[in-house]
């Protein structure tokens, strides 16, 4: 999991711990209810907590500029029915900053 911190012209990338649901089923039920989890409510049980926040604060904060900016990056209803191979296969982003990222099966 990463964690990306940004204010002004300074930029922190780094690991911040494990997604829950690559944790072990046993290990799981000593985890924090508040970590979410793959039971918890709106999630999809195919992915469990592996979900995006994001946070935006500046003042005068072009907030339609932003949302346009990522609404232009969802996929499209033809990315994801390409199946689960075609993202695993795709080169990684941020294999020049991090640790080799651990990927669930």
């Amino acid at each position: 999991m990463l964690a990306w911190d940004g204010a002004g012209a300074c930029l922190a990338v780094e690991e911040s711990g494990r997604w829950l649901r690559t944790v072990p089923d046993e290990s799981r039920q000593l985890c924090s209810p508040s970590a979410g989890g793959t039971a918890a409510p709106g999630r999809q049980a195919e992915f469990g907590d592996l979900i995006q926040r994001l946070a935006f604060t500046a003042a005068g904060l072009d907030t339609n500029g932003i949302i346009e900016r990522l609404d232009a990056c969802l996929l499209t209803d033809a990315e994801p029915a390409a199946g689960k191979e075609r993202w695993a296969s795709a080169p990684d982003a941020f294999e020049d900053l991090l640790e080799p990222v651990v990927r669930p099966d």
